[in-house]
């Protein structure tokens, strides 16, 4: 019934349905015997035109072809770059053999959407098949990830082919015919040179892998996700392989799982360059440059849902373009102007994936021609830069072993030093008590009690006591993590920083903040808290501001508890940029104020926190004066250190507003 009816139609059309030169114009038979037992390239045989909206029968494409103008190949493969519209190809092959033979007409390329085989034979018979993305894997008559058909051809048959492609993504139509047994011979040598393909990048994604976990070089687990994403997930998806594995009866997800790992390949490019470079260091500019190019392809990856497929697959070949071209020029700059020797590996690697992604991105937007290198050339450059990245990453493990001995020989060598140190402790002892005040400053209506009581012969803890004008006294207590000469070092650093800062910082907050640019960056093995305050007996006021110091304690004899005062902030040389708030608190007749160190904590520990029975032990005696306060705290000191050494410095000042 349908060739009846599409008989009809074409007579509707004048149009002669034998299979003749008229019916495909332009062209001449192509002789079965030129195969010569290999695949044969039809490009200098075909005829061919475009049209928009598509169409699907036999009638209209012949009708087409005889009406409308046509344009010949010419020997060049067809290649149309990212359009809408639909192409019609058509070409006749004559068996001028005395024996049947069955030929497969087959496309290489497999982004195609849809593709329509019609075979229209000398007597009027016709036939069809449909396939493409969007279509499940069991259209194809044949195992393959391109798209393939098959017709049998009697001695002396003459059968034109119509061909017709559409797709979203960009239009290559490497139009193929071979004997059956070749194609199969074709066919095998493809699984086999793909499967060589994906089983060098497996391998070498797991080595990387593997590496990572023995290094914990994060340059390393970057590549991996690269390789992941662009050598194996895109390449599934760019040779037409997902179909054929994982998706064969669900082309809606073969479809659409295209332009996600596009983006997700492009996002992927970034923390590689960036690390595998050095680009922070080593191009401050052009990594800024990096990471504002990083945001393009996250953003359009958010698009997606959103915006037409085509639309998005066409933005991903200009940015992938763009973006080839400037990693390129990049990684030759840090190789070679920068002279970064891990860089060199990179340039050579990326310089071949460079050159294949250029080639296949130039072919999708139909600026170059298809052919067997454009055609596999990014696959090609992606499987040299993993074998080269494979001896660079390889000379990065020798360079960080390389750098694990010079450490350990260093660390060896500072533990001599530290040995020498000891016959020092006493000299560092003194040196460090000299940073403390050793007169405490007298004013009227003001009590000062302090205490200092380091773990070892040397300690981590400092406090001073400044006096400003008549009125006015800057009080500071650190902290710096552990104990010991490491600890003193620190502490004696803060001295000279806080030093620097008395002659113009008038106010808790600004001294603290000074400290801290002073400090930062040289603060790698030791954390450093510390606490000040201003007491101003003019005005009655205490100003107070921290960095990560434990709080101040405020209680008279009236209390019914104590305040803890802390504001919020940072700990020195943590940041460089911070800023360290101030809070304001009146004073009064009787008030006492007591600042610390975190030691002091441990030696009231009994089951409970420290802090509370602390906060309780003061609350009992918050009507005794600073003297007798004093004297408590030093007793109960004394007392559990004979219990055995302290853990941690400690050290205390007590102010008593009289």
């Amino acid at each position: 019934m349908k060739q009846t009816i599409t008989f009809i139609l074409l007579c509707l059309f004048h149009t002669n349905v034998f299979a003749d030169s008229k019916t495909c114009p332009k062209t001449t038979p192509i002789a079965l015997s030129s195969f010569d037992s290999k695949t044969f390239d039809l490009s200098p045989h075909l005829t061919y035109f475009s049209t928009t909206p598509s169409i699907h029968s036999l009638s209209e494409v012949n009708y087409h072809f005889q009406t409308f103008p046509t344009e010949s190949s010419e020997g060049i493969i067809p290649n149309f770059g990212n359009t809408d519209k639909q192409y019609w190809f058509c070409f006749v092959i004559h068996n001028d053999e005395n024996d049947y033979k069955r030929i497969i007409t087959y496309i290489k390329y497999p982004l195609l959407d849809e593709v329509r085989f019609i075979a229209l034979r000398e007597s009027g018979e016709i036939s069809e098949n449909i396939q493409g993305r969007l279509y499940p894997f069991r259209n194809r008559e044949r195992d393959y990830r391109g798209f393939s058909y098959g017709t049998d051809l009697l001695p002396s048959e003459t059968v034109t082919y119509f061909v017709g492609v559409k797709t979203d993504s960009s239009m290559s139509v490497p139009l193929m015919v071979a004997e059956e047994k070749d194609f199969d011979s074709f066919v095998s040598l493809d699984t086999l040179l793909q499967g060589f393909y994906f089983g060098i990048v497996g391998v070498m994604t797991l080595y990387n892998l593997f590496v990572y976990f023995m290094v914990r070089d994060k340059a390393y687990i970057y590549y991996v996700l690269y390789l992941f994403l662009s050598a194996i997930l895109f390449q599934f998806s760019m040779q037409g392989l997902f179909p054929t594995l994982f998706f064969p009866s669900s082309p809606e997800i073969v479809y659409q799982i295209h332009n996600p790992l596009y983006f997700l390949f492009l996002i992927s490019c970034f923390p590689l360059s960036i690390t595998f470079m050095n680009l922070k260091e080593n191009a401050p500019i052009i990594y800024k440059w990096f990471l504002a190019l990083s945001i393009i392809p996250i953003i359009c990856l958010i698009l997606l849902p959103f915006l037409p497929y085509r639309l998005m697959n066409m933005a991903g070949d200009i940015f992938s373009f763009l973006l080839a071209f400037f990693a390129l020029l990049v990684s030759f700059y840090i190789a070679y102007i920068k002279k970064f020797p891990p860089a060199r590996f990179y340039f050579f690697g990326f310089f071949f994936v460079i050159v294949g992604g250029l080639a296949t991105v130039l072919r999708y937007m139909g600026f170059v021609p298809v052919n067997v290198f454009t055609e596999n050339a990014f696959q090609i450059g992606t499987a040299i830069e993993v074998l080269l990245m494979a001896f660079g990453l390889g000379d990065r493990i020798s360079v960080v072993r390389k750098e694990k001995d010079k450490i350990q020989l260093k660390a060896e060598i500072n533990k001599q030093k530290l040995i020498a140190y000891g016959k020092e402790l006493k000299l560092a002892q003194k040196l460090q008590e000299s940073t403390l005040p050793q007169i405490l400053p007298k004013f009227p209506g003001l009590i000062i009690k302090t205490g200092y009581f380091p773990a070892s012969l040397v300690g981590g803890d400092f406090y001073d006591l400044t006096v400003y004008g008549k009125h006015q006294i800057c009080g500071l207590i650190a902290d710096v993590t552990g104990h010991g000469v490491p600890a003193a070092i620190e502490a004696a650093m803060l001295k000279i920083a806080y030093m620097q800062t008395l002659a113009f910082a008038n106010k808790p907050g600004k001294v603290l903040e000074s400290i801290n640019v002073s400090l930062v960056g040289n603060y790698k093995n030791q954390l450093l808290t510390a606490s000040a305050i201003f007491i101003d007996l003019e005005s009655k006021q205490l100003k107070v501001a921290n960095a990560g110091h434990p709080a101040l304690y405020k209680f008279n004899e009236e209390s019914s508890s104590i305040e803890v005062i802390r504001p919020k902030g940072k700990l020195i040389g943590y940041s460089k940029e911070v800023q360290y708030p101030e809070e304001t608190y009146n004073l009064n007749t009787g008030d006492k104020i007591f600042l610390f160190t975190d030691g002091i904590w441990d030696l009231w520990e009994n089951g409970d926190s420290g802090e509370e029975e602390l906060l309780q032990w003061l609350l009992s005696r918050k009507a005794e004066s600073a003297e007798s306060l004093y004297g408590g705290i030093d007793e109960h000191i004394r007392l559990r250190n004979k219990e055995g050494s302290a853990d941690d410095d400690i050290t205390f000042i007590l102010f008593e507003i009289t």
